[in-house]
């Protein structure tokens, strides 16, 4: 297990990958299953003197190299990290994914020892939030596994000592179709005394900064600069437009920076005082922020308010409002995720009030949520 580490905004706890027997835990069954298909063969081959038999034999041993090797990368990608306030899982080869959430929302931990991490003296900690009635987050494969289980229900003790009467700073993610306002929604919070998180403003100032040109240059050369050498966002968005390869590696590569700079305001927003964090985040859902967040609200507007307001301010008709809207997830589904809905119909001072009382809502539900084990 690696030392407490010191970060910028928040000491990190743990930061471990799974113990090196998970790739063999994972694997126990087909280890088994290819052996006794590899000694039938060798059984075959001798009792029939037929050498196909014997040719086949190494047909189970390459199947374990091949799943040991994949099962070795898939220990590499995996990394678990308790924080002062989250805990957090990555994995995936492919594909990286990214599951966090706050201590603030865990409900249950429990401990998990399949046969396989038993015999290895390993276990599987899952992570539950109120009302999920799931497991949201998953350590696989940890070594000395009640020892960190009590690491973390100890940390989620200490965030849930603020006890119901002191003040919170829930974390708000805004969610909604293209044109609905979610703009004007996050500066009602604003005036309520939150702090806004905007994504899109985040990538704005990372692209102005020179690691991320010097980067961006490597990739594409000369054609995303424009003639004062600042970055082309057009033509960036181009090129991740036509490209999910490109997209994915842009990503990659800036979702982290974005990541860091908004929990640092959170940690700063919290310390403040301030009345909640609001994530104005694109695509919120399909990048994961949600998980980060301790409500989501969708914003609820009209279709024909949002297509008026998209042909006044981007000059979109209502095909392009189709097609960028198919590329993301459906409303529907964004409606279901989501724990409050606010509607927007273009009144301001009514808008106030509905957010001004998703805003007490969201407050009071924090307070009531007692983790427990």
């Amino acid at each position: 297990m690696n030392s407490v580490k010191q970060s910028a905004s928040e000491r990190v706890l743990i930061d471990d990958r799974p113990h090196i027997a998970f790739v063999f835990t994972q694997m126990w069954r087909l280890i088994v299953v290819m052996l006794v298909a590899w000694g039938g063969f060798r059984w075959l081959s001798m009792l029939t003197g037929q050498s196909v038999y014997l040719q086949l034999s190494w047909v189970p041993l390459v199947i374990l190299c091949v799943r040991f090797i994949f099962g070795w990368i898939d220990w590499i990608a995996r990394r678990h990290v308790l924080t002062e306030s989250s805990i957090l899982v990555t994995s995936g080869i492919l594909r990286r994914v990214r599951v966090e959430l706050p201590l603030r929302r865990v409900q249950h931990t429990i401990l998990v020892r399949p046969v396989g991490e038993q015999v290895m003296g390993l276990g599987s900690i899952g992570v539950t939030t109120a009302g999920t009635g799931s497991i949201d987050l998953v350590w696989r494969g940890v070594e000395h596994p009640e020892r960190v289980l009590g690491t973390i229900r100890a940390q989620v003790d200490r965030m849930s000592a603020q006890g119901p009467g002191k003040h919170i700073t829930p974390v708000i993610g805004i969610v909604g179709g293209i044109g609905s306002g979610k703009s004007t929604v996050a500066r009602v919070f604003e005036e309520l005394g939150c702090v806004i998180s905007d994504s899109d403003a985040c990538v704005r100032e990372l692209l102005l900064s020179d690691p991320v040109k010097a980067q961006l240059h490597e990739w594409w050369g000369e054609r995303v600069f424009a003639s004062d050498g600042s970055i082309d966002r057009s033509r960036v968005a181009q090129i991740v437009f036509e490209s999910d390869e490109e997209r994915r590696r842009l990503e990659g590569y800036i979702h982290p920076l974005v990541h860091t700079q908004r929990h640092e305001l959170i940690r700063r927003a919290r310390e403040n005082g301030a009345s909640g964090v609001i994530v104005d985040a694109p695509l919120l859902f399909e990048a994961g922020v949600d998980s980060e967040c301790d409500a989501i609200v969708f914003v609820d507007t009209p279709r024909e308010i949002r297509l008026s307001r998209v042909k006044s301010t981007r000059g979109w008709d209502e095909s392009e409002l189709d097609r960028r809207e198919n590329a993301q997830m459906g409303l529907e589904e964004k409606r279901n995720r989501s724990d409050y809905i606010v509607s927007n119909t273009g009144m301001p001072d009514e808008l106030h009030g509905r957010v001004a009382r998703v805003l007490a809502s969201i407050q009071k539900d924090l307070r009531q949520r007692q983790p427990h084990d």
